[in-house]
């Protein structure tokens, strides 16, 4: 049986809170980040952005009516052309490689915090693709910047320069403490670029380093330099041998640091820990670990491919503390859904890389860098910034009337938060009951962590639907 039309629909955000009036990157207009950008401020009878281009009520609610309905023609025609989930599964286990296991979900399309499956179920979806789709589904302003460069330029390799990359170069210089920038097309490989200019930048010295500092928990990627970094041993076990010389610390432990010797290259960190547990680095912690890199003349590289760019409610990661590092990396929502990486860097280390020294053939084209244009923009803006914040918040508060009573700690930063279980078998069974009620949810850490990591543009009734169903899932 069809849904009811407003099935298809999105709740709004407004919330008849107090929001900045505009933000410095206007979206395109209809996107949810503009809904964010444009709620209006104490006193305002119309948000600025929509009385400078002369939008009456009347109107904007015409081009609500019109967008509703484009909204629902394209569910009907993604059900009526798409095939059923059991022929999907069929046909993966056919043809695709089982190194993800068994997926029972197929979806067709999203909206905002929704996605769907082809016979009209619908789900809160508050993974955010692994906290990549950062403006959530289908964005409008998003959609329409990568179809636009589409018809112009996909890719010409780095034998050339493009304008989009070096806009979103100048752009991430711009906002952070980096004067230089380096893209690739993944978190592990952003890593792995790390790892060499680490290297590289000693053995310019002359005095080359060998030795890697990681912390327990971490996880920097799957590929072999990235993988040697991470702390899971089933990961690797399989394939050594990997990258020797990689020593692990304590998080979140000042003991223990005098291991970082002037033997080391360099020492990977991440500011929040995510796949590892949704553990928050503290300031002790962090402002120690500096310390003693300098003192040794070692490099402090944060990966910041998980919680960087808006997730824990500033820009960067490194911003919750104010402890800066050599080398920063990048990924999951850069481009907002299209695969990006990317490594910030100081002068000093830039200095010593050279033609050849690295390089990719996809890394840094017209397409992926106009949509991380878009979104780096949007997730730039004081309005999401604070969004992210105060969603965060009430979110917390949420799962901690949920977690507490039942002995369960939560802990997180922003938009990335984390229910600690007991053990895995009793928050795995959670995730799977949470998806049956029609959220969908991540876990971390040894798997006894329910990880909760909506688009930064969830509003106030999406977070309150999420956590109903959630309290449902503990049931």
């Amino acid at each position: 049986q069809q849904p009811a039309m407003e099935t298809v629909m999105l709740s709004p955000l407004a919330h008849g809170q107090s929001r900045p009036c505009a933000a410095s990157h206007a979206p395109a207009t209809g996107s949810r980040v503009e809904r964010i950008t444009s709620r209006p401020c104490v006193g305002a009878a119309l948000p600025l952005a929509l009385v400078a281009s002369g939008l009456t009520v009347p109107m904007l609610a015409a081009r609500r009516s019109r967008a509703s309905r484009r909204r629902i023609s394209r569910w009907i025609a993604a059900r009526a052309a798409s095939p059923s989930s059991a022929e999907v599964q069929t046909r993966a286990e056919r043809n695709l490689l089982n190194n993800y296991g068994k997926r029972s979900l197929v979806f067709t399309h999203g909206e905002g915090d929704w996605l769907f499956e082809a016979d009209g179920r619908k789900y809160l979806d508050f993974t955010a693709g692994i906290a990549v789709n950062c403006l959530g589904h289908s964005d409008p302003g998003w959609s329409a910047a990568v179809s636009k460069q589409a018809g112009l330029l996909c890719h010409t390799s780095n034998l050339y320069l493009n304008t989009e990359q070096v806009t979103l170069g100048e752009k991430l210089v711009e906002l952070s403490f980096a004067d230089k920038a380096f893209f690739c097309n993944s978190g592990t490989e952003a890593n792995e670029a790390a790892i060499k200019f680490a290297r590289k930048f000693h053995y310019s010295a002359g005095k080359p380093r060998e030795q890697f500092i990681a912390f327990e928990n971490a996880f920097h990627g799957r590929t072999m330099g990235a993988l040697a970094l991470t702390w899971k041993e089933a990961y690797k076990k399989p394939f050594q041998p990997i990258m020797p010389s990689v020593d692990f610390l304590k998080f979140n432990e000042t003991a223990g640091l005098d291991r970082i010797t002037e033997s080391t290259c360099a020492v990977f960190v991440e500011p929040l820990q995510g796949e590892g547990g949704v553990i928050p680095a503290s300031q002790e912690f962090l402002s120690a670990l500096r310390a003693r890199c300098d003192e040794v003349g070692a490099l402090l590289v944060f990966d910041e491919v998980q919680c960087g760019l808006g997730r824990c409610g500033k820009l960067f990661g490194y911003e919750l503390t104010g402890v800066k590092p050599d080398l920063l990396t990048l990924a999951k929502p850069l481009a907002g859904g299209l695969p990006i990486g990317a490594v910030l860097l100081t002068e000093r280390l830039a200095a010593c890389i050279g033609p050849g020294d690295h390089g990719s053939t996809f890394a840094g084209a017209p397409l992926v860098c106009a949509a991380a244009n878009y979104t780096l923009d949007q997730v730039s803006s004081e309005a999401l910034l604070s969004n992210v914040q105060e969603m965060g918040e009430q979110l917390r508060a949420g799962l901690r009337r949920l977690a507490e009573p039942r002995g369960f700690k939560v802990r997180g930063e922003g938009l990335l938060n984390g229910i600690v279980f007991d053990d895995a078998q009793g928050c795995g069974a959670v995730q799977k009951k949470a998806q049956e009620h029609g959220l969908l949810v991540l876990t971390a850490g040894a798997g006894n962590v329910l990880r909760i990591a909506p688009a930064l543009t969830v509003g106030p009734e999406e977070i309150d639907e999420a956590l109903q169903r959630l309290e449902k899932a503990f049931a």
